[in-house]
């Protein structure tokens, strides 16, 4: 009988020894888009002229946006905001802003897996402001939503003397 129950602790401790309390892991579902925003300037300076022909003056620089994690997304909005409040002046599509970056592929709408967008933003305008940023909202091609922020733009102080409004642009402040 002895024998009998050092083998039935022998069976039992050799079957605990071959279960494992760990749970598989479980597989990670498909990547997400993820991007990285390299500005030609931060702080961008103040410009008198060069911006556009009906308002000369303002901030610009160039911009990158390169998603990182070899995932297409398709944009389907853009923001731009200036001092944190949309600005309904720069209300505009991807497309007038961002496009083929010198040497790459671009398709119309979307910035490509491992691809990059290339463009100017900012804005010209006769108002003071002291920050901008955009964001993109879309899809990505394995089907998450995607919502992102870039970096915030510092706009460099403008010259003593050279704040006006235009008509409409103090309303967009908000």
């Amino acid at each position: 009988m002895k024998r009998m129950l050092i083998a039935l602790a022998a069976m039992s401790a050799a079957a605990a020894c071959g279960k494992s309390s760990s749970t598989a892991p479980t597989p990670a579902g498909p990547p997400t888009a993820a991007f990285q925003v390299t500005f030609g300037e931060n702080p961008v300076p103040f410009r008198a002229s060069g911006c556009t022909f009906s308002t000369p003056s303002g901030w610009y620089t160039s911009v990158r946006i390169q998603e990182t994690a070899g995932v297409a997304v398709t944009v389907s909005a853009l923001t731009q905001k200036l001092d944190g409040a949309t600005a309904g002046f720069l209300n505009e599509a991807f497309n007038s802003r961002f496009g083929a970056c010198s040497g790459a592929a671009f398709t119309p709408g979307m910035i490509l897996g491992s691809g990059a967008a290339c463009g100017t933003v900012g804005a010209c305008t006769t108002a003071a402001y002291s920050t901008y940023q955009f964001s993109i909202g879309g899809t990505d091609a394995n089907g998450h939503t995607i919502s992102y922020d870039a970096p915030v733009l510092q706009l460099g102080a403008r010259p003593a003397g050279q704040i006006a409004f235009v008509r409409g642009e103090a309303s967009d402040r908000g």
